[in-house]
């Protein structure tokens, strides 16, 4: 099942309509929609911090959610957002910069393990 499906399911089922009422929200507060089988994610700037994205709702794998960060980071400098609601983790604020720093290191870490050894 791809992303924007999940997400659709997932929302609809905590309350019927709130995966339209997530998007139309969105789209009033001049917000991104990303929907991809890899990637669905809402987010709207922050009113007192244009450069800072909240993320509202957000599934996929980091290598696509990275993808949407360096589309972005023109644009935005940091993101917000609570890692899992059910579990109440506290939000946090994080500079778009350090998680294209971590893609760097994942795709050099990765390249560098598919490489033989010099033995």
């Amino acid at each position: 099942m791809n992303c924007t499906t999940r997400a659709h399911t997932f929302l609809e089922a905590i309350q019927p309509g709130s995966y339209a009422a997530l998007i139309r929200h969105t789209l009033e507060q001049g917000g991104i929609i990303h929907a991809a089988p890899d990637c669905f994610c809402l987010a709207v700037p922050i009113g007192d911090d244009p450069h800072t994205l909240l993320i509202l709702f957000q599934c996929s794998h980091l290598p696509a959610l990275w993808r949407l960060a360096r589309m972005y980071s023109p644009q935005y400098t940091h993101i917000r957002y609570r890692r899992d609601f059910k579990n109440g983790y506290p939000e946090r604020t994080v500079p778009l910069s350090r998680l294209l720093r971590k893609t760097t290191l994942v795709s050099s870490l990765s390249f560098s393990r598919a490489q033989p050894a010099n033995i």
